[in-house]
């Protein structure tokens, strides 16, 4: 039988868990960006150098790659907030963690990047009433409109970057072979890709 005294893990504030929570996610999306930086060097420095010993400009196309990467990037950084924000929620939820005193508490923490920070918090609802709305815990069929907005993003990452990387192949191999087809094909859907970049941002 356990004393009185004895505290157990759950017994950890809310507040302090969630400031936890928080400066690790942030901490995990920082050398998620180093990773990509690293990824983006070693690329680069190997097409050029490829380009170099082979003299052949074609050899660039290994920065085809870097679309991927940069797609694979973003793809984790957003499933990685959105982890960060139910794990949020469900401490509203379940604990009664106080959203308003959790923002001006971690406003405090100068030492984290602001800008990735207030994205994060921004992501959260603005009540703890839409907080219990939103929360996937009370009914699991219900995605709330962040989730649903997140949703869709994913899927627009994963369209335009697969789009952008055939195009720019079909580029490439067009250069490579001199045929007027592939380069037309691949440039017409690189403006495509930027036509919906555009109107994405506009929407």
């Amino acid at each position: 039988m356990e004393s009185p005294g004895q505290k157990q893990p759950d017994d950890k504030p809310v507040l302090l868990d969630a400031i936890d929570t928080t400066v690790c996610a942030i901490q995990h999306r920082t050398k998620l960006y180093r990773d990509l930086v690293v990824w983006v060097c070693v690329v680069s420095l190997a097409s050029f150098l490829a380009v170099a010993w082979l003299h052949r400009w074609l050899a660039l196309a290994g920065l085809i790659m870097l679309v991927p990467l940069t797609g694979a990037f973003l793809f984790r950084d957003s499933r990685l907030v959105g982890r960060w924000r139910n794990g949020i929620l469900e401490m509203v939820h379940l604990r009664g963690l106080d959203l308003a005193m959790f923002r001006k508490t971690m406003s405090t923490f100068r030492y984290l990047p602001p800008n990735s920070l207030q994205a994060m918090l921004s992501s959260l609802p603005s009540s703890c009433q839409e907080t219990r709305q939103e929360t996937p815990s009370l009914e699991p069929s219900l995605v709330d409109e962040y989730e649903a907005r997140q949703q869709k993003d994913t899927r627009r990452i994963f369209l335009g970057i697969g789009l952008l990387t055939f195009a720019l192949i079909c580029l490439a191999v067009g250069a490579s072979l001199g045929s007027v087809t592939l380069l037309l094909l691949g440039g017409s859907m690189v403006a495509l890709v930027a036509a919906v970049v555009r109107i994405c941002q506009r929407g």
